[in-house]
């Protein structure tokens, strides 16, 4: 049965190569694990373009949030421990955030966090925009956690936020008096044996390096985050680690899972998993589902088939309605997760009733996710069902729609261009402007045809405005100078190529930025001694 099984698994190689050719990611590497040991793994491609290294079973990938489960489960050690507790208020963890005193400051929980129900926004360009370059020291995440304000009522949608996962990783290292890494390290990776795994800077030469493709499926190098220990990010989008050692992860939070269950408790002997039975329960349920078919848990999605597993994949944002429903009326549970960061996209599904799982791993911002599609190829052959139909042409249409997004952009700002001219000389609207939580500016300085954008004064994260309508300016949309040349992420929404200037007849005074789809333009006031500057 195995022989056959393997045999099946790597009949699916010419469609994934095909699929990630479409993709252009320079790297895929791929592992499927049955009946709680490992069948079947394969690579594709190289480690860098510069080099023609190929990747294998060692090759380290920055895998971000499908190490969330991991994440969490170095939370459960700590519950377990009674160092944690589930519904403990964030607060008493965190003194300084008892200056929130709305329903999230004074309830939201550690459950809350990991299960991204704060209604919280990503508003993830407070932490960083351009070429991996840090905008906000983790002492002041905290501060900005205070700040935001939530878009959604408190416990009713899930939103994906990494600021809940900011607040994880302070907590825990808080409360341990270890870094985050550190504290992972000693509580999951060293009872586990494994050596490559990481949320700190890995040390192998054997790395997957990160690159953003082309608009003619080319791969080029780019920079991006650490995401480390000293970042703050770790707990959220920090995980590095191999195909092989993801396998042999999943493999035994699975085992420890079954014997949970089975036996009523939340421990397992040699085991470093925990609190499994808390941890796979349905927390909150995803846009446009149910919670009994598909739904956000303790850092995992659980879908129930048939569903449609590229939830949170950008193959879900670029294909919408033609997005295909996996599997049969079978009812099976998979618990599942996405990882997509600047360089990096990545997918992985595990199937508790039969012990089984995949993970697929690619080292670029890609035309379209090609593990995704990948990882759904595998796991049809595992579960014995149909395989979605028509992904080679799927995954064609997806990367078309995002090339299009970019000229749907261009397009909008074309069309809202006036010759309308700015109140006053570029040179008044030069300044800081700083926002209401005085934690986050916007230096701004005049050139000869626009003005010069920086965050927070880095010399990495910059804009070029050009007079757009009056007082709002805009910075040109260029999908491969955003990917490439500035290791952005995938950002298709028109206003935050926007900046509008609020002036009077003898001042300007403020800058309003939407810099998230899903919060409100943000005003950052001129800073005092600047805002009633005169011409």
């Amino acid at each position: 049965m195995d022989d056959s099984l393997v045999a099946r698994l790597k009949a699916q190689s010419a469609a994934i190569a095909d699929i990630q050719r479409v993709a252009g990611t320079p790297g895929l590497s791929l592992g499927v694990f049955h009946h709680g040991r490992i069948l079947h793994t394969a690579h594709f491609g190289r480690r860098d373009v510069g080099s023609l290294e190929p990747v294998n079973d060692d090759s380290v990938y920055f895998v971000a949030s499908a190490f969330k489960i991991v994440t969490v489960s170095a939370i459960a050690r700590l519950v377990t421990d009674g160092l944690l507790g589930w519904d403990v208020p964030v607060r008493d963890y965190l003194p300084a955030f008892q200056q929130r005193h709305d329903e999230v400051g004074l309830k939201a929980t550690i459950r809350d966090l990991i299960a991204n129900r704060t209604g919280w926004p990503m508003a993830s360009c407070y932490w960083g925009q351009q070429n991996g370059e840090q905008l906000l020291d983790k002492s002041e995440f905290v501060s900005i956690a205070n700040s935001l304000e939530a878009v959604k009522p408190f416990r009713s949608t899930f939103i994906y936020s990494q600021w809940n996962y900011c607040l994880i990783h302070i907590i825990v290292e808080s409360v341990t008096g270890k870094s985050f890494g550190h504290f992972v390290r000693e509580a999951i990776f060293e009872p586990l044996h494994l050596t490559s795994s990481t949320f700190d800077i890995p040390t192998t030469t054997n790395l997957a390096k990160p690159h953003a493709t082309r608009n003619d499926g080319s791969a080029c190098s780019i920079t991006t985050n650490n995401f480390d220990s000293s970042t703050g990010l770790a707990a959220g989008g920090g995980g590095k680690s191999t195909i092989k050692e993801m396998l042999t992860i999943y493999m035994a939070l699975l085992a420890a899972y079954r014997h949970q269950v089975d036996n009523n408790v939340d421990t397992t002997p040699n085991s470093p998993f925990t609190q499994l039975r808390t941890i796979f329960t349905p927390h909150i349920h995803v846009t446009r589902s149910q919670l009994d078919k598909q739904a956000y848990c303790l850092g995992l999605y659980r879908t129930q088939l048939p569903g449609n597993l590229s939830c949170a994949s950008i193959n879900s944002l670029m294909l919408r309605n033609k997005i295909p429903i996996f599997g049969d009326a079978s009812g099976t549970d998979i618990f599942h997760h996405s990882s997509t960061t600047p360089g990096y996209f990545g997918a992985m599904y595990m199937v508790p009733s039969t012990q089984s799982g995949v993970v697929v791993l690619t080292n670029a911002t890609p035309l379209m996710d090609a593990a995704d599609f990948s990882a759904q190829l595998l796991l049809s052959v595992l579960l014995g069902v149909k395989a979605p139909a028509h992904l080679l042409s799927l995954a064609k249409t997806a990367a078309k729609t995002q090339i299009g997004w970019y000229d749907q952009l261009s397009s909008f700002l074309a069309s809202g261009k006036t010759d309308t001219p700015p109140t006053h000389p570029l040179s008044a609207y030069s300044g800081t402007y700083i926002n209401a939580a005085h934690n986050f500016r916007i230096l701004v300085t005049p050139r000869a045809d626009g003005l010069h954008v920086s965050m927070q004064g880095k010399p990495l994260t910059t804009y070029v405005l050009k007079p757009w309508d009056g007082d709002s300016f805009s910075w040109e949309v260029d999908r491969e100078r955003e990917l490439i040349d500035r290791g952005m992420f995938l950002t298709p929404f028109p206003q935050i190529h926007l900046m509008h200037f609020g002036v009077t007849e003898k001042a300007v005074q403020s800058l309003t930025w939407q810099h998230d789809p899903l919060a409100e333009p943000e005003l950052f006031q001129r800073d005092d001694g600047e805002a009633l500057a005169r011409l």
